[in-house]
């Protein structure tokens, strides 16, 4: 399951902190490409991935806020 994150949005800098603190609930990849960072959730530890990936989405969002 992955989530793409525009560029001109979202700074790889709060898609990296946000890789850094769900770190301990998911096994997460991340990829650059010309204007989306790539997030891909390989491995869920607890819980839901749907769920995970949807909190992960947020998380991001509120550090833009």
């Amino acid at each position: 399951m992955e989530i793409k994150f525009n560029k001109e949005i979202y700074s790889l800098g709060a898609v990296k902190l946000a890789i850094k603190e769900f770190s301990e609930l998911a096994d997460i990849d991340i990829e650059q490409e010309q204007n989306y960072i790539r997030v891909k959730f390989i491995k869920v530890k607890e819980g839901d991935m749907a769920e995970m990936k949807d909190e992960f989405a947020n998380y991001v969002l509120g550090l833009h806020s």
